[in-house]
């Protein structure tokens, strides 16, 4: 498996929160179960850290005291893992094997052995309330499983559990500031499904080439790759190791605007112009700051007409009551509510068709 399906280290803010499991004792030779204890770093708040391991919970961790890296309990994590853990009393530290896996864990020191080679991740191993806790970096650079952080939640799935699913679906919104990045698709709101992604996650255009997260726009019918598992948010949201872009221009007139607004809602009206175009009156919400929530667009025979999936739909199906996300330019009127020309328009829910609940 490669890099990709190995890591994806910048992810938004879930909304999942797991229950506690048992936490472990002191020490580490004598193991038992006593009741959930959490501790937190001042600069994350008081919430403990929810951890993970292959879907289910462990002992709820803490941030260090830098408030940057979140701690997990050694020994819930190597069982999870099928890893054997022998522990040195004396100087408090920790054998781990499994196959050709060996390193040890020693209390306070910033120094773990990949390949007989010594490594430092910036937070030592630290014993709290009598367990012993290493940082969440540790399962990802010493024990090669994959680990995804996203505020107070640690998720990790070791190699062989991982497991992917691959669908479509048209960008609503995108993400490309700060730690946490993301492409949210398949819908606007809390429908469709947010792909978090992260410096290993792959971009491609449609022609095979490597492009870059700041290359997408919202409107774009894209194909990922990501994680099975995802989040019980609305949105669920999940790890995403590639992104294609499936959109081509059969003609300059077709090309995607340099700048796309977008606008999610129900149609209101739908009316025929002096030319026998059709001209759709949406109202719902803005994907983008500048766009409106009350916009009337002008369909042409240049607009894309899609569901998610990027399938073509027919002109018929834009009917009142139809929910739809429209994308276009910024080049509007002045009215109330606003005028323009559709680049892409996306059917979401028919009219005939009620919302499942």
């Amino acid at each position: 498996m490669n890099n990709n399906m190995k890591k994806v280290s910048a992810l938004m803010v879930l909304s999942l929160a797991l229950g506690g499991g048992a936490a472990y004792a002191a020490n580490l030779d004598s193991i038992q179960p006593v009741n959930s204890t959490s501790v937190s770093a001042d600069s994350k708040g008081t919430e403990a850290v929810k951890v993970s391991v292959n879907g289910a919970p462990m002992t709820d961790g803490y941030w260090n005291k830098d408030g940057q890296e979140p701690m997990i309990a050694l020994r819930d994590l190597t069982e999870a893992l099928g890893i054997e853990l022998k522990w040195n009393k004396e100087n408090k530290s920790a054998e781990l094997t499994k196959g050709t896996l060996w390193t040890i864990v020693t209390t306070g020191k910033d120094q773990y052995s990949v390949n007989k080679m010594l490594l430092k991740l910036g937070t030592a191993p630290e014993i709290t309330n009598g367990t012993l806790f290493v940082p969440a970096s540790f399962a990802d650079k010493v024990l090669h499983a994959q680990v995804n952080t996203t505020g107070n939640q640690v998720t990790i799935s070791s190699e062989e559990e991982v497991k992917t699913v691959t669908e479509r679906g048209v960008i609503t919104g995108i993400n490309s500031e700060g730690k946490y990045q993301s492409i949210h698709i398949g819908g606007a709101g809390t429908d469709g499904i947010v792909l978090n992604v992260g410096e290993d996650t792959a971009f491609k255009s449609a022609d095979g080439k490597d492009i870059k997260l700041t290359d997408l726009t919202i409107g774009m019918n894209v194909e990922a790759e990501h994680s099975e598992i995802a989040t019980l948010s609305l949105p669920p949201q999940t790890p995403t190791y590639k992104v294609t872009v499936l959109d081509t221009a059969a003609s300059e007139s077709e090309a995607q605007p340099k700048e796309v607004l977008g606008t999610a809602g129900t149609i209101e009206n739908v009316k025929t112009t002096e030319n026998n175009g059709t001209q759709i009156e949406i109202s719902g919400s803005r994907l983008t700051e500048t766009a409106p929530d009350h916009v009337i667009l002008n369909i042409n025979k240049d607009t894309k007409l899609v569901n998610h999936q990027g399938e073509t739909i027919k002109p018929e199906e834009l009917t009142k009551g139809a929910k739809v996300i429209g994308f276009y330019s910024p080049v509007l009127t002045r009215s109330l509510p606003p005028i323009g020309t559709a680049w892409k328009v996306v059917i979401e829910t028919p009219a005939d068709q009620p919302e499942a609940k």
